[in-house]
């Protein structure tokens, strides 16, 4: 009887409180980054660096929710955790006032997995490029851990993923594999060794890389690469 009690308020408890959430709706504009931030949020991260090449440092923030939710992902799928939103903001040198240009409710993972570390590691911005930093690292059930890291550039009105990193290592050998794309050249730099390799002084470990050219018929955006590790670029890899 506790069971199918239990089992009915699970229920009740999912589908209204899962059902229910929405991500909020963000102010346009506005003076300070702090005033883009919606009740019940907080700032988790923020970078600041010009991205339009106006000579003005603009703003990207990664807010959080301040409490955790039941979000339902699909059929049998129900993670508890706190939402996560990237806002990018540019800045008007004579107003003094940010903009918010690219809102994206999906791409900086949640941590909703207590067996790994968070995903999600910093947003930095350099020479007019959005790098986000990601991984997976699991406490137990895995030996290997993998870290990504994400280039954005705005171009035009949007912005287009312009380069990936992605490396995974076994922890017990230090066997690693590194994968670099560059989506303006379309090569990929495949490179396979081991993590104790130090040229000319230790021959147990190796190291090689090779470059090979891809297809891709547009550039991707945020909303068309909507999540980390959702993308199968190839046989191989998943960014």
């Amino acid at each position: 009887m506790r069971n199918i009690i239990t089992v009915i308020f699970f229920f009740i408890f999912s589908s209204s409180f899962g059902q229910s959430f929405s991500y909020p709706l963000i102010k346009s504009v506005g003076v300070s980054t702090n005033e883009f931030v919606p009740f019940g949020w907080t700032i988790l991260d923020s970078a600041f660096g010009d991205l339009n090449k106006d000579g003005t440092d603009d703003a990207a923030i990664v807010l959080q929710h301040r409490d955790s939710v039941l979000l339902i992902k699909g059929i049998e799928d129900t993670v508890f955790t706190q939402p996560r939103i990237l806002l990018i903001l540019f800045k008007n040198a004579a107003n003094k006032q940010f903009t918010l240009i690219e809102q994206s409710n999906s791409f900086i993972l949640k941590h909703d997995n207590e067996q790994m570390d968070d995903p999600y590691q910093g947003i930095s911005i350099a020479k007019g490029i959005l790098i986000l930093d990601f991984n997976q690292f699991y406490f137990s059930g895995s030996w290997y851990f993998k870290n990504s890291t994400y280039k954005f550039r705005f171009d035009s009105k949007k912005f287009v993923l312009i380069g990936a990193d992605i490396s995974t290592m076994d922890r017990s050998t230090l066997d690693f594999e590194d994968y670099s794309y560059n989506f303006l050249t379309k090569k990929r730099i495949y490179t396979k060794g081991n993590g104790s390799y130090t040229k000319g002084k230790d021959q147990n470990g190796y190291q090689k890389s090779i470059l090979k050219s891809f297809t891709l018929p547009s550039l991707k955006t945020f909303k068309t690469f909507k999540e980390p590790y959702t993308w199968e670029i190839d046989s191989e890899v998943s960014l």
